[in-house]
């Protein structure tokens, strides 16, 4: 039997380790960073994680209750993350051609604002050293990181993890 939260999501792609990526049914195609939030979500799921792509909703809303419920007395209540990934969210970054150094940097800027677990889109290659030199301007700013993964070239790779 399933739950009500169950069929709101839409199994997306399965894979033979078990993950699955799954999009909610609200979830607004037309957004801009749609297609990069899928193909990252697909990404985490063909390493075996369960992913759900969710969608903007507001806070006071019976669906943000639903799927965002696990951020109430959190600092992250009232924003949507892009993914939740084994239970966790995940925040897409993505930029506006044409990239820019600075791009990396507001990337993680809003990133952080949103999940402590982010994904940060690098296909132009900026440099691991300089992206966790970001970071650790972050941390001693009080920032919490958890996670920075990069996507770059349809691939995902975990740059940082919190020790």
């Amino acid at each position: 039997m399933k739950t009500m939260l169950q069929l709101e999501f839409k199994t997306i792609k399965n894979f033979k380790n078990g993950g699955i990526f799954k999009e909610h049914i609200l979830i607004d195609k037309t957004q801009s960073d749609y297609t990069m939030v899928k193909n990252v979500g697909i990404e985490f799921a063909r390493l075996g994680k369960s992913v759900d792509a969710t969608p903007i909703l507001h806070f006071k809303s019976l669906e943000y209750a639903k799927i965002y419920g696990a951020l109430e007395n959190t600092k992250y209540y009232r924003k949507c993350p892009d993914l939740l990934i084994d239970s966790r969210f995940y925040e897409v970054e993505g930029f506006i051609p044409p990239f820019s150094k600075k791009k990396i940097k507001n990337m993680l800027k809003h990133g952080v604002v949103q999940s402590n677990n982010i994904v940060l889109n690098n296909n132009k290659g900026t440099s691991d050293r300089y992206i966790i030199k970001l970071i650790h301007q972050r941390i001693r700013l009080g920032q919490e990181i958890n996670e920075v993964w990069l996507y770059e070239k349809g691939k995902i790779r975990m740059l940082y993890k919190k020790q």
